[in-house]
């Protein structure tokens, strides 16, 4: 039996990507299986393998059900990143407006200077805004942190260490009188 704390496992399956249609647009999903070669010599290479990707609804019909992708065609973690590819007028990205993420459509990508036209629709605007970003300010994915926070790049944890610090300080420090018992 074993005491100490074991370390999880990381499994790529689960892990969101985006993946080219037959449209050469990318669409989102999440990785559900895996195949390595046969002939894989390393238990920890990963050329060859093959990703399957459960795309998120509604499935666009420029996918081809039961595809699967080499590493160098997805975009995500671990992956190959948005500045490696030309993305195409349609695309849906993410991207932060006045400290929200809004989805937005590309209207033009100009790789010579790494830079994207997006259309955006931002609530409590009217009409449909363009707008110039560098292509690394867009995102593929949508970001898990909520809009509140995105923003914000707090560490909570050292937050709570420094409280605890100051609790410990603040008690050490405070004199208490205590009243000396009365003989009678």
């Amino acid at each position: 039996m074993s005491t100490g704390k074991r370390i999880a496992k990381r499994s790529i399956i689960g892990t969101r990507v985006c993946a080219p249609g037959e449209d050469g647009k990318f669409y989102s999903g999440v990785i559900h299986a895996v195949k390595t070669p046969s002939n894989c010599p390393d238990l920890f290479s990963t050329i060859g393998m093959k990703y399957s990707i459960r795309f998120d609804p509604p499935v666009p019909r420029c996918l081809v059900w039961n595809r699967e992708y080499k590493d160098t065609e997805l975009i995500g973690p671990g992956f190959q990143s948005v500045q490696n590819f030309h993305l195409l007028p349609g695309q849906k990205v993410y991207l932060t407006f006045n400290g929200r993420e809004i989805s937005g459509e590309i209207v033009n990508h100009d790789v010579n200077m790494d830079e994207v036209t997006v259309q955006i629709c931002p609530p409590g605007y009217e009409g449909v805004l363009e707008m110039k970003k560098r292509l690394e300010e867009v995102r593929l994915l949508e970001s898990r942190k909520s809009a509140r926070l995105m923003d914000q790049d707090t560490d909570f944890a050292r937050l709570a260490d420094v409280g605890s610090d100051r609790k410990r300080a603040g008690s050490s420090s405070q004199h208490i009188d205590v009243p000396t018992p009365t003989q009678g």
